[in-house]
């Protein structure tokens, strides 16, 4: 059933660069110009693809969508200095809506990417309509990162460790932690390769992973304090069983933090809830455009 729909959903598309905050940003938008206006930003060691097999062939004939690869992600080469920030992200975010002239959409974020909404929403308030966040990084947390990322984010050893030392084992290490996002699921049958998740495994996407997840704490450490400020709906699809983002960590921290929230957690679900049932973020999205 998925293979039609992500064909369906190429072909429909249109692609292209627009310049955003110093970055030639890679977009992809689908559905009529007259839908209500929905921005997608993917996670981290994903790009545009992870939307393609379930949420764009769901929503393109009734919205007007538009997705853009982060800073050194998918066909986004660009990785200037301050990437790793949640103010440039946020800054490339808030581009891409002023270049498309996207008309206060809904922001619809998975995980890394739901920290960058969150600093959208802070940032620029005027520019978006509401938030939904699926499996968000919201706070900080115990520990902090693989060792790895330190490595690949070197200025001085990342370029031979991304390129050489890296590479026999990158494609097959990117592959196995999307499967475990979905646990205690599997991902349905193609869509690894539909959503082309590979391409994480670059030189360059995993220098720009490496550099976000280095940073990742610093950042949402420092902006967490502030979601009272955010004033907009927000709806949060969380899974119980997420074991990369702690939804007790994240989640239900953030859903008690924000002024106007609803929150659903489903029981038995990994980090890709929105996969695992997609009717219940169609249910968060139709209350935050309500509330709106």
């Amino acid at each position: 059933m998925l293979a039609p729909a992500r064909e369906d959903a190429e072909a429909s598309s249109s692609m292209k660069f627009v310049e955003t905050a110093g970055v030639s940003t890679h977009v992809e938008t689908w559905g009529p110009t007259s839908g209500a206006p929905l921005l997608l930003i993917h996670g981290a060691f994903s790009h545009i693809g992870t939307w393609k097999p379930t949420i764009v062939p769901m929503l393109k004939n009734e919205f007007l969508l538009a997705a853009y690869d982060r800073p050194g992600m998918g066909f986004t080469k660009e990785r200037p200095a301050g990437s790793d920030t949640l103010t440039k992200q946020a800054a490339v975010a808030a581009g891409v809506i002023e270049q498309l002239g996207l008309k206060t959409p809904v922001v619809v974020a998975h995980s890394w990417g739901g920290a960058v909404a969150l600093r959208l929403a802070l940032d620029r308030p005027d520019l978006i309509g509401g938030l939904v966040l699926i499996a968000p990084v919201a706070h900080e947390w115990p520990g902090g990162v693989d060792w790895h990322f330190h490595w690949s984010s070197n200025p001085l050893v990342g370029g031979l460790f991304n390129t050489v030392l890296a590479q026999p084992f990158a494609g097959a290490a990117v592959k196995k932690g999307m499967s475990n996002a979905f646990r205690p699921s599997i991902p349905p049958d193609g869509w690894l390769e539909g959503s082309r998740v590979a391409m994480a495994a670059e030189p360059g996407p995993l220098r720009a992973n490496a550099e976000d997840m280095v940073a990742a704490k610093r950042e949402v450490t420092a902006q967490q304090a502030r979601y009272p400020e955010i004033s907009m709906p927000v709806a949060i699809l969380a899974g119980d069983g997420d074991g990369v983002v702690s939804s007790a960590i994240h989640s239900l921290r953030l859903a008690q933090a924000l002024p106007n929230a609803r929150i659903e957690v489903l029981r038995g679900v990994g980090h890709l809830p929105h996969e695992a049932s997609p009717e219940s973020f169609r249910k968060l999205l139709d209350w935050v455009r309500s509330q709106r």
